[in-house]
């Protein structure tokens, strides 16, 4: 797995194929390794590029406790793009992900040619904009970060999941996969720290100026639609997708209609 130095870090990702470059950022709690079912169905002549950010995959965590944040984690993106790829890229965020992507394009906007965000985790524009919805939607990383320092890391992965993926969700898992989060509670309790500590706002989003998607699943969370949908409003020009019968992980469960959405808006950006 090809790797580049991040501030004395090991960072790692994965590429497919050829042709102009795609960076693809995945959610918490994953990995690069999460968009391959996606990139199975991409045409050919592109080049995708899926890191590791930071505590995640074969990237180490950030050796500070409690100083992880969506803009470190877009500094790490930068410096791909600007080691790996050179000039600007288009961007599709998931997830935590998505919440780096727009931390990117915010502090770098020159390294962003076009957005694709698949229900970006921005919990912070709920609470600017005093959306009832705003503490169900922290509630879950609130409660993963005190059970993981409270020795409970599956109680933890348990209420995370089955909040993210349905009820069950942990239950209905292999004794390898629940294993391989387990191993992941200390940086996944970082990532959900950042998630908590996200400085972007509504402000931040409308001056949003590249070609962007937003994507979301029709049967996700209230407080994922809701999000989405503040964004939508917020970034000027943004194109909003639905994809029919997909909950919150679409680039696992529904990755041919993520890649379709994706060709489809690097078609709209050749007009």
């Amino acid at each position: 797995m090809p790797e580049f130095d991040f501030k004395g870090l090991p960072a790692s990702y994965l590429s497919w194929g050829d042709g102009p470059s795609i960076v693809l950022l995945h959610g918490g709690g994953a990995s690069g390794a999460l968009w391959a079912k996606t990139v199975a169905c991409m045409t050919s002549g592109i080049r995708l590029i899926a890191p590791d950010l930071l505590g995640c995959g074969s990237t180490p965590g950030w050796p500070e406790r409690g100083a992880l944040t969506h803009d470190l984690q877009a500094e790490l993106v930068g410096e791909l793009i600007d080691r790996v790829v050179g000039g600007s890229v288009d961007v599709v965020g998931h997830s935590y992900g998505g919440a780096t992507a727009v931390r990117l394009v915010l502090n770098t906007p020159l390294r962003v040619r076009s957005l694709l965000l698949i229900e970006p985790i921005l919990t912070c524009l709920l609470r600017e904009t005093a959306d009832p919805m705003y503490e169900d939607s922290v509630r879950v990383n609130r409660y993963f970060v005190a059970a993981v320092d409270d020795g409970r890391p599956e109680e933890a992965w348990r209420a995370f999941l089955d909040a993210r993926n349905g009820v069950g969700t942990w239950a209905r898992l292999s004794d390898k996969r629940r294993e391989e989060f387990l191993r992941q509670s200390a940086q996944a309790r970082e990532t959900s720290l950042s998630n908590l500590n996200n400085r972007t706002t509504l402000a931040d989003c409308r001056a949003i100026s590249v070609p962007t998607t937003i994507v979301c699943g029709e049967v996700t969370t209230p407080p994922d639609r809701r999000t989405t949908e503040i964004v939508h409003g917020a970034v000027p020009g943004a194109r909003l997708e639905m994809i029919s019968g997909a909950g919150h992980m679409s680039p696992l469960s529904h990755p041919q209609e993520v890649a379709r959405l994706v060709s489809e808006h690097l078609e709209r950006l050749k007009r």
